[in-house]
């Protein structure tokens, strides 16, 4: 029996990530946590969302998961920390994106975040280490990934944010690449289309997916034939995760529920 890959975040944020892992490797089954009891991870500090995350990779471990996609930017500016813990690999979503970046030739972006992913200056800091000379600019949002995990897609608070983020955006000077630094991001991507459609938004979930497929192929892992499997799984109310693959028309998921993962301790 092929094992499944796992896709962890905080909230119904990495389903967008899931989208992308559903058309670039369409024949894999995936098992989905998203910690909407605890969400937003961006708001707390380092230790919480380590204990947090750990918990859920060690769920995943116990599912014989053959990967694991750190399908949250909060928690991939800490991917370094698990990876030597656990026998399968972790693709945390930073390093492809910042990938992207560099073999698109984009100069000049805004790192739009978490307060967490923007304090870190992971982004930055990765950039940096190819080329010194990138004009970066970076806006936090404490409040918009809560927002989103609420599933009113369409709520004048949700409007409101991104609008205050976009004129915020535009104050910083004439920038055209803005990264969606959070996987809550795209899933109201309509609304910053809606609000702004002449910048350029970046959705690092698509490159995370194709990192994806090469570790499986690299590994000899990669499933090639079989229709895949979702199984989504929350620690809150699975009603909104129902409305977000309603609308990002992914495929549908076998089962959708709230479980209840052990705390971790060391």
């Amino acid at each position: 029996m092929e094992k499944p890959i796992g896709v962890l975040d905080s909230g119904v944020g990495g389903l967008t990530v899931v989208k992308s892992i559903q058309k670039i490797l369409p024949h894999e089954d995936i098992i989905y946590f998203g910690d909407s009891k605890n969400v937003p991870y961006g708001n707390r500090d380092e230790e919480e969302i380590y204990r947090l995350t750990m918990a859920m990779l060690k769920y995943f471990e116990k599912r014989d998961v053959k990967m694991v996609a750190i399908a949250c930017n909060t928690i991939s500016t800490m991917a370094d920390r698990f990876r030597d813990k656990f026998d399968f690999p972790i693709v945390d979503i930073i390093s492809p994106t910042v990938d992207h970046i560099e073999n698109m030739g984009i100069n000049k972006m805004v790192i739009l975040g978490t307060d967490f992913t923007i304090r870190t200056k992971a982004y930055e800091r990765l950039l940096r280490e190819r080329r010194k000379d990138y004009e970066i600019s970076s806006e936090k949002s404490p409040r918009l990934a809560e927002l989103v995990d609420k599933g009113d897609y369409r709520s004048r608070e949700i409007y409101d944010t991104i609008s205050g983020h976009l004129q915020s955006i535009s104050q910083m000077g004439n920038f055209y690449n803005i990264v969606l630094a959070c996987t809550h991001y795209p899933i109201v991507e309509d609304v910053f289309l809606e609000l702004d459609p002449t910048l350029n938004y970046i959705n690092p979930g698509f490159q995370q997916a194709k990192a994806m497929r090469m570790v499986l192929h690299a590994q000899g892992t990669l499933k090639k034939e079989g229709k895949g499997t979702l199984q989504i799984l929350t620690s809150g109310f699975p009603e909104i995760y129902k409305a977000v693959v309603e609308k990002l028309e992914m495929l549908e998921a076998e089962d959708i529920k709230t479980i209840e993962i052990p705390p971790y301790k060391e």
